[in-house]
């Protein structure tokens, strides 16, 4: 009866055990454990109760041990195994943040810089516009122009009281044809300069200004005067005939007089056959004509006392401002150039004569 209850005691207190062993090891040791167990209670019934102890001792310890040794090499892949897989999909997410960071930043630089070369072009183009409205812009007043004056120019004057007035000297009328050159910019444009180009010849001409006719200021939102040429007022052969009259007046004047000192009808004589010589025909009456740098407005070869021939074999075709009426028929070009100003070239035609009773003989 004792060995029975030892039995019985030493049975519930190895149950014990491996009910409280069974409950702190992993869900998969738990089942085989209670099996083995079962298996266990199952063949100590049919035993003796120190037999029963012995075997229980000798079948149990050896194979929980096996077991969990076998499975330690396992659980330890597998948790290298997690870990391993744990840092792989961290370098993955850390690479894929890297990179979309990248990207972003790539994008943002692109979308920057796209902003930027924007700004930087609406900049420009306002600083160039500002410069533009800023300089000075020249051009032709079409509207107002030509201008036209009445200038009478003398084709011989004789330096002598003792001749009447109406002998010693002959105007011939000629009509001034100015343009307008205005100043659009707001600013002014400094060292203005006129051209009259026909063909391939080019001739200076000068402003209307009594203190700058060589070179002009023109003020912003402002015009001044340029004089081109100046057009015979009538026609030429009437004028010649005028003319020759005058000068036969002239001659007979001189010769029915008396002058003690004889030398000064000698030098008289001498200025009236240079004069006749100097005006043959009607084509010797200049048609157009432009200012002297030195003379301003004058007819051609008023040193009348030279020869014809002597006069003009020295003389290209548009020395001494004498344009001849065969080279306006060429393309005419009004040129006007400045300091600080675009260069103003404008396209013009010369008429052969005067279109109006006003003189204009220009055509923009």
């Amino acid at each position: 009866m004792h060995r029975y209850l030892y039995g019985v005691t030493t049975i519930l207190i190895l149950s014990a055990s491996f009910a409280v062993l069974c409950y702190f090891i992993p869900s998969i040791e738990y089942s085989f454990a209670v099996n083995n167990t079962s298996n266990l209670l199952s063949s100590l019934i049919k035993q003796g109760p120190a037999k029963k102890v012995t075997s229980a001792l000798n079948s149990i310890t050896p194979s929980v041990n096996v077991t969990r040794l076998q499975q330690i090499p396992n659980n330890i892949a597998a948790s290298v195994e997690k870990i391993k897989n744990i840092v792989n999909t961290t370098a993955n997410d850390i690479r894929n943040s890297i990179r979309k960071a990248i990207n972003d930043i790539r994008s943002a630089l692109l979308d920057l810089g796209i902003t930027l070369a924007v700004v930087g072009s609406l900049v420009v183009a306002a600083i160039a516009i500002f410069i533009v409205m800023r300089r000075p812009r020249l051009g032709l007043d079409k509207v107002h122009s030509p201008l036209v004056k009445t200038i009478g120019l003398v084709a011989y004057l004789i330096d002598d009281a003792r001749v009447p007035f109406n002998l010693r000297t002959f105007e011939i009328i000629y009509k001034i044809n100015t343009v307008l050159v205005q100043n659009k910019g707001s600013k002014a444009a400094k060292n203005c300069k006129g051209i009259l180009n026909i063909g391939n010849e080019e001739v200076k001409v000068y402003w209307s200004a009594f203190d700058e006719r060589d070179s002009m200021t023109i003020n912003a939102h402002s015009v001044e005067y340029l004089d081109l040429f100046a057009i015979v007022d009538g026609e030429p052969s009437e004028i010649f005939n005028g003319l020759s009259e005058n000068i036969s007046k002239l001659k007979s004047y001189i010769n029915s007089q008396t002058f003690t000192d004889t030398s000064l009808r000698q030098s008289l004589n001498a200025n009236i056959e240079a004069l006749s010589a100097r005006y043959i025909s009607a084509e010797d009456i200049p048609r157009i004509i432009t200012q002297s740098a030195n003379y301003g407005w004058r007819i051609p070869g008023e040193r009348y006392y030279l020869p014809r021939r002597e006069a003009e074999t020295s003389r290209p075709v548009m020395v001494d401002g004498n344009i001849p009426i065969e080279m306006v028929k060429e393309i005419s070009r009004v040129i006007v150039t400045s300091e600080n100003a675009r260069r103003l070239q404008e396209h013009i035609t010369i008429l052969e004569k005067p279109a109006d009773v006003i003189g204009s003989a220009i055509r923009l």
